[in-house]
């Protein structure tokens, strides 16, 4: 019992981390976070768009225990982990108007422990029992606005 106590501890800080890097894609795209984003270059306009949607996916799916979000969440954690190590030289080829500061460097260094560390809290939660079920959420319309979720079995 303590075990789910725990893994279940563990996934709400990892969904509150990732809303708060949901968060953090969207003040990019309102140019809340030091540039202009539709001047950005489209390669960080793209993967702010594409991870904001998995951010999204992962934070609604593990909060609701929704096991696509397992595979999203470690997609997620791994593709970043790739992009700022292996593709870290192509995320900062841009413009000298976009050119990262030394801080914002180790920032990213900072982004692969992070991930690194939320992999194996998100591994130990499924250990400790915390695998979302084989629900899957189906959306209710009524009147032509959502009205709720209810769970459906697989």
């Amino acid at each position: 019992m303590h075990l789910q106590k725990f893994g279940t501890a563990i996934l709400i800080v990892v969904t509150a981390f990732y809303a708060y890097g949901a968060l953090m894609h969207v003040f990019n795209m309102l140019g809340l976070a030091g540039y202009d984003w539709p001047t950005a270059p489209v390669k960080w306009q793209v993967l702010d768009v594409v991870y904001l949607a998995i951010d999204l996916m992962v934070c609604a799916g593990l909060f609701r225990r929704f096991r696509p979000s397992v595979y999203a969440f470690y997609g997620a954690a791994l593709t970043q982990i790739g992009l700022y190590t292996v593709l870290r030289p192509w995320i900062t080829d841009v413009p000298e108007a976009f050119a990262l500061s030394s801080e914002q460097v180790s920032d990213l260094s900072f982004l692969v422990a992070f991930h690194a560390i939320c992999l194996l809290l998100v591994s130990a939660a499924l250990v400790a029992g915390q695998l979302p079920s084989n629900e899957t959420p189906v959306d209710i319309y009524c009147s032509g606005c959502l009205s709720g979720l209810v769970y459906a079995k697989c």
